[in-house]
């Protein structure tokens, strides 16, 4: 086809595009599966087909003729998911940016206006492509017309159809009279399907033929048609285009322009199309930046630079390093940025070790990156401050962190990192870390790299933040910005302290523990054989499976697709109906945890310049704005089982010292109490009652003192649920009572506390009405499921959004006394060190005549943190190692 229209159905394919793929999400967590999948059906379209003119049509709201004709029309249908009438509009506006003409009538169905536009198209000499997977409009084909289905790739043409169905394509309509439509509600004639319809109308070559011969065919076919007749008309009424739609559209505004590719990159930058980007640019690349990069590897330059930066009041930082490890990395360069596009490169190591920029450069530097009227911004400037530290640098004057200002931002998705920033906020592709010191067996250090590929990638590090800054700033709210500088930047600078301090770690006892637990290990090892019948690989739930289901003919309780599950649920219902293998196998896989995970792992994580173990803690990885441990992850060593609150044994204070922890008393209680102003609870934390019994004896309405054990614990169980949005199915696996006592107790705790019940209802409302939820000091959090059109993900949604205000105020309390506490112990000089937040808990090391001190200090300004309408409580132990705090 040399002159060819192609017309997109664009209704058929947006719908189709928003099944096809599930979940995707932009960086601001609206929904863009739909956006996505048809903007790549069309970019895949015109790279492919190359055709010479192409529009795209779209149904009009609102009702249409048919409905005239037959008011129960597409009664039947469901609504369009909300999730994809969002992106409708979207659509067609990408459709525009690929400056392709967009028609849509009043009073007609798509379909009505493609029909009129092919033949207009016929009558003009062209042949159409009619771009749906619709088989409704068949009926249009012929020698000029033809479909064209994206999803299979396939045409199909007027001598396709006709050796389908055996008849000429004019004639669908006629078997559509037939067989109906369900999906329109277009009834057709009860008990004609596709099969029987084709045979009919090849043989009376049309509907109103049959018809009218209906009493020729005998038996209940025949009546049926007989009865029929007004009905079988309609349905092919309903079911044929309109042609007469007027179409005010010049064909030759049709013909394929260059498309808008300016508003295209901002469109995919912003709904975080990547890889849509990145074809966009092979078709249209656009004008590289002229930047200003220099690297700075002679004194000279420095002096120059030098000079330069005297006169700068802010600058951008980044370091580039030999390893991941800001505890034992090196130093290899220092990259700065103080106007965008503009950057310089200071290396102070490279070609294998060797020096560039002596220490008397980086000593220059000192008072620049110490003085605190000179302000720096970077991303996740944490580590470069801990590695500037470890080079006598003390960097003072941070006020702005990308990767902090990113959460705040955006703190409900994932991509944080520098490289992901860029191409989301600024649609820039950034030099991959991995072109320069490659990956895996074959990755080498930075310092290996060679200066001048390593520079251009530093000097793009340090610009892209400045750039990233900028644009953070202008969308941080008021009150983001004060949470960013009143605590998490100061906290930053805390928790720098702390990583660099570390925790000292035992590790010979570790080594003991992991060898007791391999003799323990062995002994289930030996049980788990003898009950099998035969030795077979623990860990393989194939094996296992076989094992258990096949061999030993356990009742099966959950399968999957690759068969039998051996999981922890399924182990823990089969150990319940007292069968020893699976209760053994969950010993055996929480031991093997226990052992790989810190027995084993931790003593190799001891610094061998510090003896101490130097965790990294994140303030960016929570949705909630909890504080995050990793490399190695302090806050999950098991605290349930003996032989994991054992491990704690093994973190201990400097010779002479001891230790402290304290932790903050059912904080997240005390702040439902607080934010759901409820009189029994407030009261009951004012009087330094038994919270759980209290709740016990409202709800059973029973004197406090004839609270039983079990009552108490149900009433725990219920009271920190709720914060989670515990269902009666939750309670009753919690509890051990069954799910209908469970939903007697959830119903009865609501009767007692009505205004949690409210607070909870206008906690959901108004996320629902806001998109997301604040926490008590302004921290954002957008929760996208709650406008999903699946009740699951809403439901999601609306517990999230509880536990992010209660969690997250917590989370935010902890932080202020973090604050608090170190600013204190500066005052009043102890010799004391802040060692590790783990949730609630915060743990100290201390020189033994300081230690009343830092009790009371630390009581102090972690009770008198923040002003709720109940009193905070702090618990507080001390001890020669982490396990005696308890």
């Amino acid at each position: 086809m040399s002159e060819d229209l192609y017309i997109i159905d664009g209704h058929a394919q947006i719908y189709r595009a928003f099944y096809a793929v599930e979940g995707l999400r932009s960086p601001t967590g609206e929904p863009v599966n739909a956006i996505f999948q048809f903007t790549r059906m069309l970019m895949h379209l015109i790279k492919e087909e190359q055709p010479s003119r192409i529009i795209a049509v779209f149904d009009a709201p609102g009702k249409n003729f048919r409905h005239d004709l037959f008011p129960e029309y597409k009664k039947n249908r469901k609504p369009a998911p909300d999730e994809l009438k969002v992106q409708i509009p979207q659509v067609m506006d990408i459709v525009k940016d690929f400056n392709i003409p967009v028609i849509s009538i009043e009073g007609y169905e798509a379909d009505d206006i493609i029909g009129v536009i092919a033949n207009e198209a016929t009558k003009a000499g062209l042949n159409s492509t009619i771009v749906s997977g619709d088989k409704d409009l068949a009926q249009l084909l012929n020698s000029h017309v033809r479909l064209f289905d994206p999803r299979k790739n396939k045409y199909t043409t007027e001598s396709d159809f006709y050796d389908e169905n055996g008849f000429t394509p004019d004639k669908l309509v006629d078997l559509m009279g037939l067989w109906g439509d369900t999906a329109d509600n277009i009834p057709g004639v009860a008990g004609i399907g596709k099969k029987i319809g084709r045979e009919l109308i090849q043989k009376y070559k049309s509907l109103e033929n049959l018809l009218d011969r209906a009493s020729e065919i005998k038996g209940k076919r025949g009546e049926t048609l007989l009865n029929s007749k007004d009905v079988a008309l309609l349905s092919k009424r309903l079911a044929t285009l309109s042609l007469d739609a007027k179409v005010d559209f010049d064909l030759n505004e049709a013909f394929v322009k260059k498309p808008n590719y300016e508003a295209l990159r901002a469109k995919f930058v912003n709904y975080g199309f990547k890889v849509l980007l990145s074809e966009l640019e092979h078709q249209d690349p656009a004008p590289k930046e002229i930047r200003d990069y220099q690297l700075i590897d002679t004194p000279e330059k420095f002096a120059a630079l030098y000079t330069e930066l005297s006169n700068i009041t802010h600058f951008s930082l980044d370091t580039e390093t030999t390893g991941l490890d800001p505890m034992q990395a090196d130093l290899v360069g220092i990259s700065l940025s103080f106007a965008e596009r503009s950057a310089f490169y200071l290396p102070f190591m490279g070609n294998d070790g060797e020096s560039i920029l002596s220490k008397t450069e980086l000593g220059r530097l000192k008072p620049i990156l110490e003085n605190p009227n000179i302000t720096k911004s970077g991303q996740n400037l944490k580590y470069d401050v801990l590695i500037l530290k470890r080079c006598g640098i003390d960097v003072k004057g941070i006020s702005f962190d990308t990767l902090i200002g990113s959460s705040l931002l955006e703190g409900h998705i994932r991509g944080h990192d520098l490289d992901s920033l860029a191409a989301r906020h600024l649609g820039i592709e950034k030099i991959p870390t991995k072109d320069l010191i490659g990956s895996a067996s074959k990755e080498i250090t930075m310092d290996k790299a060679g200066v001048e590929r390593v520079s251009e990638y530093a000097c793009e590090d340090a610009d892209v933040t400045l750039r990233l800054e900028k644009l953070f700033k202008s969308r941080l709210n008021e009150q983001e910005l004060e949470l960013m500088k009143n605590i998490e930047l100061p906290l930053s600078v805390v928790l720098t302290k702390m990583q660099a301090k570390g925790i000292r770690v035992d590790g010979d006892l570790l080594k003991k523990q992991s060898q007791e637990l391999e003799l323990v290990l062995n002994t289930i090892t030996e049980r788990i054989y003898e009950i099998a019948g035969r030795e077979f690989n623990i860990a393989s739930p194939k094996q296992l499976s076989i094992i258990m289901f096949e061999e030993l003919k356990y009742p099966v309780i959950k399968k999957t697709k690759t068969g039998y599950s051996t999981d922890e649920g399924v182990l823990k219902e089969l150990a319940s109906q007292e069968y020893e293998l699976p209760e053994l196998l969950l010993e055996y896989r929480q031991y093997s945890k226990l052992k790989s995970t810190y027995l084993d792992a931790l003593p190799k994580m001891i610094n061998p310049n510090t003896g101490r173990i130097h965790t990294t803690f994140s303030q960016t990885t929570t949705t909630t704005g909890r504080l995050a441990s990793s490399n190695p992850n302090l806050q999950n060593i098991p605290i349930r089982s003996e032989k994991g609150k054992a491990i704690r044994a093994a973190f201990i204070p400097a010779d002479g010292w001891q230790m402290l922890a304290a932790d903050y008393s059912q904080v997240e209680l005390r702040m439902l109490a607080h934010f759901s102003e409820d009189t029994v609870l407030t009261e009951a934390f004012k009087n330094n009652e038994d919270i759980h019994k209290v709740v016990a004896a409202e709800i059973n309405n029973i004197p406090l003192e004839e609270v039983s054990s079990e009552e108490r614990y149900a009433a725990k169980a219920i009271n920190f649920g709720i914060i989670y949005g515990q269902t009666a199915h939750g309670l009753s696996q919690t509890t051990g009572m069954n799910r209908f006592t469970a939903q007697q107790f959830i119903d009865s705790y609501f009767e007692q506390f009505p205004n949690i019940k409210d607070f909870l209802e206008s906690t959901i409302a108004q996320a629902h009405k806001d998109g997301g939820v604040r926490t008590m000091y302004g921290r954002w959090r957008a929760l996208p499921e709650l406008k999903s059109s699946k009740k699951v993900d809403r439901e999601r949604g609306e517990r999230e959004a509880v536990n992010t205000l209660i969690q997250g105020s917590s989370a935010d309390l902890i932080k202020i006394a973090m604050l608090n506490v170190d600013a204190a112990l500066q005052d009043e000089g102890l010799n004391s060190s802040m060692l590790l937040q783990i949730h609630d808990e915060l743990v100290f090391e201390s020189d033994p005549k300081d230690m009343k001190s830092l009790e009371e200090l630390v009581r102090r300004e972690m009770e008198g943190a923040i002003s709720l309408s109940v009193p905070l409580k702090v618990d507080i132990g001390t001890g020669s190692n982490w396990l005696a705090l308890k």
